[in-house]
């Protein structure tokens, strides 16, 4: 049967480069973004076994019907890949509950509904789920007021449901630095990135609730 990789948040950078290493390794791939015309591209580009699903991750119906035409169109979700992030915040002066709320519904609520959605297959094929995070809102962060209090909230939720689920891993990788397409001085190349997420989905008999990954 072939391995099933969901991607949701499927943008330039780590989507883009998760979807490619996860399709050259034989999986089949589901790419989840709100950007149509991005994800049909990539897709087209992978090839066999890769399949565009517009999906705004903070509408729950939606997710849940993609979550249904991967089971129908690929089969079973083995790993769930939870990259969408809804952007960054502002200082202090600028901040608001409206955004707070809007970084929330992505990050946070948008998360959790994929889970949901994929959990019954998650927990069929005993799968992996791996949160895109950050090491920026620690120490706090003045500079996007929003995200300081989402990003947080994204690494506790990743957290708890290790922690409940004893047949899913649930790992978050804590990134501290810049990811760009082509790794410069100070940026970790998407490629790499995406190579240490493949890794984390085969650690038979080891499970990774939390990881740092920085350039080195």
């Amino acid at each position: 049967m072939t391995r099933v990789a969901v991607i949701a948040g499927v943008g330039p950078t780590i989507g883009a480069a998760v979807a490619r290493r996860f399709h050259d390794d034989g999986f089949a791939v589901a790419l989840l973004a709100r950007s149509e015309e991005y994800v049909r591209t990539l897709a087209a580009d992978l090839g066999g076994d890769a399949v565009a699903i517009p999906t705004d991750v903070t509408d729950g119906a939606a997710v849940e019907a993609a979550l249904e035409r991967v089971r129908d169109e690929l089969g079973p979700a083995e790993v769930l890949v939870l990259n969408a992030s809804g952007g960054g915040g502002n200082p202090v002066d600028d901040a608001s509950a409206d955004r707070l709320r809007e970084l929330f519904d992505v990050r946070v609520a948008g998360s959790m509904a994929c889970v949901r959605a994929a959990l019954p297959d998650l927990r069929g094929t005993e799968g992996t789920v791996l949160f895109s995070g950050t090491t920026f809102a620690e120490p706090p962060v003045t500079a996007q007021v929003e995200w300081g209090a989402v990003a947080p909230a994204a690494r506790g939720l990743a957290l708890s449901l290790d922690a409940a689920l004893d047949d899913v891993s649930v790992t978050y990788v804590r990134i501290g630095s810049p990811v760009r397409p082509d790794a410069g001085p100070t940026a970790i190349d998407a490629a790499a990135l995406a190579a240490e997420y493949r890794r984390l989905v085969d650690h038979e008999g080891i499970a990774t609730r939390e990881i740092d990954v920085r350039k080195r």
